[in-house]
């Protein structure tokens, strides 16, 4: 029998992500005029590809986890679906950073040695991001009972240990959002410049809703029984 609290954490993991996915499914259309006018026609480049993986993938991830959390598989073996799952919102989140990578690249004049800086701090935060997650995770995991009742690896919950990933998420994010912020007050404080200004705000805009949902993330897996993990909408 499920304890009361864990089925409100379950059943609004449900609603959580069923929304997000029709959130997702409502922005592409309304994005898809801009899209076809912008990208349709352009050469593939990195940042293309990243556009691509990102706006796309976006939809597996969301449609995965909704099937994973709706779909009754009691007597299944989900590893491999959980681990498929994982492994596209991370390609997904990734692509995303990329973009946000690319984005302050551009607008910091394509200063390489900031680039470079950027990546290697990116590939430290995924590996320490992932590492300390597993070790974490480890460590709070509780030992299995002999006497209780066999239980199924299709739950779908998130441990403790995964707030780990979304704070250097939220911490990069927001390197990313000051680098833009101190070079937009600083070089171009009294430019008026209308690409600079699309280049700004937009990331802004883009920024800025990431931060607040990785944040979310990060407080919701640490406070809630079942989490009700609210992936980021690309």
């Amino acid at each position: 029998m499920v304890a009361p609290t864990e089925n409100i954490g379950i059943q609004t993991s449900k609603y959580c992500n069923v929304a997000g996915l029709g959130v997702l499914i409502f922005d592409y259309f309304l994005t898809l005029e801009l899209e076809i006018r912008w990208t349709w026609n352009r050469r593939w480049n990195i940042t293309r590809i990243l556009f691509v993986i990102s706006r796309y993938m976006a939809f597996a991830a969301a449609g995965m986890t909704s099937y994973g959390i709706l779909a009754t598989r009691a007597n299944e073996n989900c590893l491999y679906f959980s681990r498929t799952s994982n492994a596209i919102h991370i390609i997904t989140i990734v692509s995303s950073e990329g973009l946000l990578i690319i984005r302050t690249y551009a607008f910091w004049r394509k200063n390489n040695k900031l680039l470079a800086v950027l990546l290697v701090l990116a590939a430290i935060c995924i590996g320490c991001g992932v590492g300390l997650t597993d070790f974490v995770g480890d460590l709070l995991a509780v030992p299995a009972n002999p006497s209780a009742p066999p239980t199924s690896n299709c739950t779908f919950e998130a441990s403790s240990s995964s707030a780990i990933q979304y704070g250097f998420l939220v911490a990069y994010e927001i390197l990313l959002f000051s680098l833009m912020v101190f070079k937009r007050y600083r070089d171009y404080r009294d430019c008026n410049s209308r690409l600079v200004r699309v280049v700004f705000q937009g990331g802004v805009w883009y920024m800025a809703p990431m931060i607040f949902v990785s944040a979310v993330n990060t407080v919701i897996t640490v406070v809630v029984p079942v989490s009700c993990i609210l992936y980021a909408l690309i």
